[in-house]
């Protein structure tokens, strides 16, 4: 990237030199990035060096993807976003408009030196490679030269080229698209009592993807925040490392509660900024990323009503009629007088039976005889 475009022109003897090169600027804020000697040579370049990392531009952290064309000044105008093709105006092969398009969407906001000249690295030879050989000529001019990969690559320090390697690997395996889904739990759900939802986002080969923040948003219900562990109803919630589907406590407070993911995944096509001057680099941030959402929903019953059972226990029946001067018989002595005689009650009873019929035949032996006595008297 031509840098010194902008801020050494100045000290060139002879505009001559620079027939059909960029002007010069004093304007440009680099960002994170290398700076790699000497620069890769092409017609009437006036920078000694090349500046293999990002830029800064409204503020923001920018790749520029049109290799040889002016860097951009910190506040350079940008028309609207379009899709991205090459340097050649042809369109990006499908795989790797998919791995700009994830790297940006992971890579667009990183603070380390190493992996922002690993992507701009990526970048140019992604967008402004050789498609013949002709375009690696050194005559070419700032609109014709391609980017040698190679040349730059071997010029990088050891931490960017292991950063080259990594973030190359992680793009072919985490590009989009992406798939999202959001699975409720098989059993019954009741309000009130909590049941394990879950939620994974997948790349393109079906494996899941980690380090990835998911809104995730509950209606008729509310849900564990696993950072607070507070009940809340929208959290931000990442996906493990590993990629592996994330667990969710959700409580139904309704009988149809619904659980939505939101994320931002990386667009089949990434976008680009068009500098206003032709002659500006175009520059890549964001990648145009598309936002994902996926829904799950169930239904759930009122939770079971509790019915409380009232035993009632009829007392013994007391006899209305009560003799005078007595009370109310106990339950108990009423049964005892119902109850079958015990043997000691028939010996008391026999007792007194033979005690009774031995006193009347003693009365009746001891009784004088009218009819005896009279004829005694009648005798005499």
């Amino acid at each position: 990237m031509t840098v010194m475009a902008r801020l050494g022109a100045a000290v060139l003897v002879t505009g001559l030199l620079l027939v059909g090169a960029p002007t010069a600027s004093a304007d440009v804020r680099i960002g994170l990035g290398h700076e790699t000697r000497p620069a890769q040579p092409y017609a009437n370049n006036p920078d000694a060096a090349d500046w293999i990392g990002s830029y800064v531009v409204g503020g923001d952290q920018v790749w520029c993807v049109q290799f040889a064309y002016l860097a951009p000044d910190t506040n350079e105008q940008y028309q609207p976003g379009q899709q991205l093709r090459t340097k050649w105006g042809t369109p990006l092969p499908a795989d790797v408009a998919s791995d700009i398009s994830y790297l940006l969407l992971r890579y667009a906001d990183t603070d380390s030196a190493d992996e922002a000249a690993a992507l701009a690295h990526l970048l140019h030879s992604w967008t402004s490679g050789p498609q013949n050989p002709a375009q690696l000529d050194p005559s070419n001019d700032f609109r014709h030269i391609a980017y040698d990969a190679p040349f730059h690559l071997a010029k990088l320090p050891a931490g960017a080229k292991a950063a080259v390697a990594a973030l190359t690997e992680d793009a072919a395996a985490n590009r989009g698209p992406w798939t999202a889904s959001v699975a409720a739990p098989d059993g019954a759900q009741t309000i009130g009592t909590p049941g394990e939802w879950t939620f994974e986002v997948l790349n393109a080969a079906g494996s899941g993807v980690g380090a990835v923040p998911v809104t995730v948003t509950a209606a008729g219900a509310t849900f564990t925040d696993p950072t607070t562990g507070e009940q809340v109803g929208t959290a931000t919630i990442p996906t493990p490392e590993d990629g592996a589907p994330v667990t969710v406590e959700v409580t139904p407070t309704s009988e149809a509660p619904e659980v939505e993911v939101t994320l931002a995944a990386p667009a089949a096509v990434p976008v680009v900024r068009q500098a206003v001057d032709v002659d500006t680099q175009r520059v890549v941030s964001t990648g145009g990323e598309e936002e994902l959402v996926a829904a799950g929903d169930t239904t759930a019953s009122p939770p079971p009503t509790t019915t409380t059972v009232t035993t009632t226990t009829t007392p013994p029946e007391v006899p209305s009629t009560i003799p005078a001067g007595e009370s109310p018989r106990p339950a108990a002595a009423q049964a005892a007088l119902t109850d079958t005689p015990t043997s000691s009650s028939l010996i008391l009873l026999g007792i007194v039976a033979v005690v009774a019929a031995v006193f009347v035949a003693l009365l009746l032996a001891h009784l004088p005889s009218s009819r005896r006595g009279g004829r005694h008297l009648r005798r005499r």
